[in-house]
């Protein structure tokens, strides 16, 4: 037996969720993005974890691949990388 409006209840749930997955996910690839131009991070690696992460999330599944890489395109389009503390000598 289905109750009146717990598809649409339910459906709002995911919605939610989803949008919130989406949402910690941009200030996350903004958040490394920064760190990599101050040379905390290394840029490479920090948009490799973060493809992982969209894809352990189900982001890719459901954004598709196209959308993650536009939003990593948009945070890490600043050129202007320091090299890793590490590396400069």
């Amino acid at each position: 037996m289905i109750w009146a409006g717990q598809a649409e209840e339910f459906r709002a749930t995911r919605r939610a969720v989803a949008n919130a997955k989406l949402k910690s996910y941009r200030d996350e690839c903004w958040r490394l993005a920064i760190l990599a131009r101050r040379g905390v991070v290394q840029k490479q690696a920090a948009i490799d974890l973060l493809y992982e992460l969209a894809t352990a999330h189900a982001l890719v599944r459901a954004l598709g691949e196209d959308r993650i890489q536009a939003i990593l395109d948009e945070a890490f389009a600043d050129a202007d990388f320091r090299p890793m503390h590490s590396e400069v000598a």
